[in-house]
């Protein structure tokens, strides 16, 4: 009985280890990975005073050199803030429309486990919905912006996901509008 257990539990064990060898083969082979990402987005500094806490979804492409740690991804991604209400019957949000090109630095080469710091710039198309002031209302502006971030990998047989935290400033006319969307997401 023991040694049916014995043979049993050395017989999961190379087959997680054939399936991590094959997810890995397939990470190598391929230098790109499509991705979809989403979670929530902390408004912060002067976007506070008008927004409140919102959500993110987006799409994404990795690219990178096998077994190198630096590589690069391209993202778009729809920001939409909660509504900020003032007590006088007023209210603000936001929506941001981002592009951003980044790059990434894989810390460790973990075959499963990957931290990584991610940075870079984008274009942002910000608009604002504020009702205090009824001569503009809503207003857009696109403009640069710059980011940077952490996350954690982890690499699964064919596709890999993530948990990150990322922190933006663009650059709008007159003062900068900063926010920390924090991320899960799918690459595959």
């Amino acid at each position: 009985m023991r040694r049916t257990w014995m043979s049993m539990a050395i017989g999961g064990v190379m087959l997680a280890g054939s399936g991590v060898s094959a997810g890995a083969q397939e990470l190598v082979s391929r230098p790109w990975q499509f991705g979809l990402v989403g979670g929530m987005t902390v408004p912060l500094g002067n976007l506070s005073q008008q927004s409140t806490t919102g959500w993110h979804a987006g799409a994404l492409i990795n690219l990178g050199v096998p077994l190198v740690p630096l590589g690069a991804r391209i993202e778009a991604t729809w920001y939409q803030m909660g509504t900020k209400s003032f007590g006088d019957g007023n209210s603000a949000k936001a929506r941001i429309i981002a592009g951003t090109f980044d790059v990434t630095y894989t810390l460790a080469t973990v075959p499963i486990v990957k931290p990584y710091l991610i940075g870079g710039v984008g274009a942002y198309n910000v608009k604002f919905d504020d009702t205090r002031f009824t001569t503009i209302g809503s207003n857009s502006q696109t403009r640069f912006g710059i980011n940077a971030g952490a996350g954690l990998r982890v690499q699964l047989t064919g596709f890999s996901t993530f948990v990150e935290a990322r922190w933006h400033d663009i650059f709008l006319t007159g003062q900068s509008r900063q926010m920390l969307p924090i991320s899960v997401g799918i690459s595959f």
